[in-house]
């Protein structure tokens, strides 16, 4: 009930800011994270009435994008990255399948990097993950990776299982940035569940996102 009270009261301070940020925006950034924020932070202080949940849920989708506003840290999702400053990930750009290859491969290494270095890697961070995951920044070779498996999709005999690995590169990479931030999240709010717990779920995702990405490039005869 408390926890409620404070998030009304918080939803009110913060309304002005929804003009910092389009609401449709802050919703897509937010929606990775969705379901692990009513399962891990929200529903830990609501679990004993069944009405007192789904209002905190309801509540939560309003608030949490004002949070995100406030400390400046929205979720961008991977494919978003395309309107950035790489001038190979131009919006409406093409990109040749040599270019594609070349990222694929740039890609690959810096996902191995990140599983390789991941303590080390944390120690900056959520965001310093999410870098190499190429959600936050352009440095890393898995920005724009949209882009680039959908250039190379002409090449596979399978396109049903390309496209489903496609898919699991995606869905990989955008479970793992929603963990990352929730690391994040957890250190300014009344949770009580370590980062370290966010942390562990996202480098599960990341084995998984090195798996698949070597299970697309076999499926194209790409080497890496």
């Amino acid at each position: 009930i408390k926890l409620c009270n404070k998030m009304e009261k918080t939803l009110i301070a913060l309304v002005s800011l929804t003009l910092l940020f389009p609401l449709g925006n802050a919703f897509s950034a937010v929606l990775p994270v969705q379901r692990k924020l009513r399962s891990g932070i929200v529903l830990e202080a609501s679990s004993k009435n069944d009405n007192n949940r789904d209002e905190l849920g309801r509540r939560n989708v309003f608030l949490l994008p004002l949070q995100v506003a406030l400390v400046g840290k929205a979720i961008l999702p991977a494919n978003a990255a395309m309107e950035n400053t790489q001038s190979i990930f131009k919006a409406g750009a093409s990109i040749s399948d040599e270019v594609a290859e070349q990222r694929l491969q740039e890609g690959r290494k810096s996902a191995q990097y990140l599983l390789d270095h991941y303590d080390e890697i944390c120690e900056g961070g959520g965001d310093n993950v999410r870098r190499y995951l190429g959600t936050v920044g352009t440095t890393s070779g898995l920005y724009g990776i949209s882009k680039v498996m959908k250039t190379l999709s002409t090449r596979a005999d399978d396109i049903v299982e390309y496209t489903e690995t496609a898919q699991e590169v995606e869905k990989t990479i955008q479970q793992a940035d929603g963990s990352a931030y929730m690391a994040i999240f957890v250190t300014t709010s009344t949770s009580y569940t370590p980062p370290a717990k966010y942390f562990g779920d996202a480098k599960v995702e990341i084995k998984r996102l090195v798996t698949a990405l070597d299970q697309l490039a076999a499926l194209i005869d790409l080497k890496y």
